[in-house]
């Protein structure tokens, strides 16, 4: 008799603990937190850093090149792209909490998307689509003295004022972490890329120029082109519904 129910346990199938797969919306979940958990990571640390005294960190915190010359007027270099880095963590940190804790529940409550995938497509368009919107605006504000002919391609003086810089860093942030969206998010429009890389060129290109109207130029078109690939990104998730 115990041979025989030990013959019958060793026979048995044994049973394997099989891991259900991960819905898209943890798996979005997962990805918010990575992000937020990097980012705020990054920029904690920088402004802890700064608390105490480091000087590496107020090169991140506080913008170089101030021109003795002139008040409030500054130059370029290339200790700006500390300060880019830490504007680009903050956006993509913003970013995240904004679609994650605004955007998509408002969506959730007052559209009859039923696919999560769709609302956090719908999500990311309405944000990008606001964003870029923005940007369009400021663009055309620092391009105005070109389209109006008030002002030269090239500014004569060596610095520029602390809006015109405050504008090209918080623009070339906006690049840096658009890149990082589409390179991590999937899917990512091969547009999308090539435009925040080009995009990122120019203003690079005129912030060494001294020509922060080109780089106005430039944004204003870069951000409508988003803005309409955007609104196509929304009109086919509700045509697809």
């Amino acid at each position: 008799m115990p041979d025989k129910v030990k013959s019958q346990q060793t026979t048995a199938p044994k049973r394997r603990f099989q891991r259900r797969p991960l819905s898209a919306e943890t798996l979005q979940t997962i990805y918010d937190n990575n992000i937020m958990g990097a980012t705020a990571g990054f920029f904690c640390a920088i402004w802890a850093g700064w608390l105490m005294g480091e000087r590496i960190s107020s090169t991140f915190t506080t913008p170089s090149y101030e021109d003795p010359k002139t008040p409030y007027h500054y130059y370029f270099g290339v200790k700006d792209i500390a300060l880019v880095l830490l504007v680009a963590s903050k956006i993509l940190f913003a970013r995240t909490c904004i679609i994650r804790y605004i955007i998509r529940p408002m969506l959730k409550q007052r559209l009859p998307l039923h696919d999560f995938l769709q609302q956090a497509r719908l999500a990311t368009a309405v944000y990008s689509a606001l964003v870029y919107l923005l940007s369009a605006c400021a663009g055309l504000w620092m391009a105005y003295p070109i389209l109006a002919r008030k002002s030269e391609l090239y500014s004569s003086h060596d610095s520029v004022s602390a809006i015109a810089k405050a504008f090209i860093v918080v623009q070339g942030a906006m690049q840096v972490s658009e890149i990082v969206v589409q390179f991590a998010e999937r899917p990512a429009v091969l547009f999308a890329k090539l435009n925040a890389v080009l995009t990122l060129l120019v203003v690079v290109a005129a912030s060494i120029q001294r020509s922060v109207p080109v780089a106005g130029v430039a944004v204003a078109a870069a951000s409508v082109l988003h803005l309409v690939t955007d609104v196509w990104q929304i009109g086919q998730i509700f045509g697809g519904n």
